[in-house]
């Protein structure tokens, strides 16, 4: 005869049968709650030990506090802003008693809504959505089955109250910072069709054009990462002459920047300003001493998680769509004093 190596776990009902009790019974035993007869309590105990029973105390929370757990999807765990923000939802929820439910495997939107149908198979009763699902018509089905907040696009034309950093003013902030340091042929990296780039951009150009350097403005399209930045370096090392800055959209394509730049031999920022987007941990390094325009990950946070607190009070309010103000990182890289 085989015996099963993967024997099914004894449950409550497997205690109050082998005790000859109730499963109500056993429940307040096990949790010493109300009174229960020192002969049934005896019975009881002694069933567990006999059965091995180890109670599921994560279940039983899920199944009678649902409001105190917030659904958590997390598009990119990998981009250092987003593992970030999922990180202040967690600190932030547990200050105030309650609980983050996570999920990370995001990376397209049917993963992403595959880990919506998870998240509510254990009864979430709202959900905060960092950077997933991408499409609009995916982000809007989410919002229809759960209430949700997005936290890193506007989403202006999308059911769903969202969260995310002025870019606009962030782009103007960076161009401000070039331009009162010298720099006048001012390039921007963009981050193309993704989240923010085209408010980034249209920042971009309304600096330039505020400062009378329309004429110098040049939008080269690149992505959120090291070897996008590298590549667009690349391209621009290759010209005959160097702009005087370039303005990426984030902390990694400045950083690809940065790497190319070391191998062609240029001097930062004697010869070339950098200037990265987001402002991650990383970029205040020693090596890197990156200057960027700083997200705030726990502003974002606490507004994305206030926002969800205000839809699941009142849930016919008007979509709120909330713009965190960025703010100014000034390291070596633009620091030509």
């Amino acid at each position: 005869m085989t015996t099963s190596l993967r024997q099914k776990p004894p449950t409550l009902a497997d205690v109050a049968k082998r005790a000859g009790v109730s499963r109500s019974l056993v429940s307040l035993a096990i949790r010493g709650e109300g009174y229960v007869r020192a002969e049934s309590r005896e019975k009881i105990l002694k069933a567990v030990q006999e059965l091995n029973y180890v109670p599921n105390f994560a279940a039983r929370t899920l199944a009678s506090a649902r409001s105190s757990y917030v659904g958590t999807l997390v598009g990119d765990v990998t981009n250092p802003l987003q593992a970030e923000i999922a990180k202040w939802v967690t600190v932030l929820t547990a200050e105030n008693g309650r609980g983050a439910l996570l999920s990370i495997d995001a990376g397209t939107d049917q993963k992403a809504e595959q880990a919506i149908e998870s998240l509510m198979s254990l009864r979430v009763p709202s959900a905060i959505l960092i950077g997933a699902p991408y499409e609009k018509v995916a982000i809007a089905r989410v919002a229809e089955r759960l209430p949700s907040v997005y936290i890193g696009r506007l989403l202006k034309v999308v059911d769903i109250d969202s969260v995310t950093t002025d870019h606009i003013l962030g782009a103007n902030i960076a161009v401000d910072h070039l331009v009162s340091v010298g720099c006048r042929r001012i390039v921007h990296l963009g981050g193309g069709a993704s989240p923010g780039a085209q408010r980034m951009e249209t920042g971009y150009r309304e600096a330039m054009a505020r400062h009378g350097l329309s004429e110098h403005a040049e939008v080269v399209r690149s992505a959120y990462s090291v070897d996008a930045g590298a590549m667009a370096g690349r391209a621009l090392f290759a010209r005959d002459r160097l702009p005087d800055a370039i303005f990426a959209c984030s902390d990694l394509t400045a950083i690809g920047v940065l790497n190319e730049a070391v191998k062609h031999g240029i001097s930062i920022p004697d010869q070339l300003c950098v200037m990265g987007y987001d402002d991650v941990t990383l970029s205040g390094s020693e090596t890197l001493a990156l200057s960027s325009i700083h997200q705030s990950a726990r502003d974002l946070a606490e507004a994305g998680i206030k926002a969800l607190e205000r839809r699941l009070e009142n849930p016919d309010a008007p979509r709120e769509k909330v713009l965190v103000l960025p703010r100014l990182a000034v390291r070596r890289s633009t620091s030509r004093t």
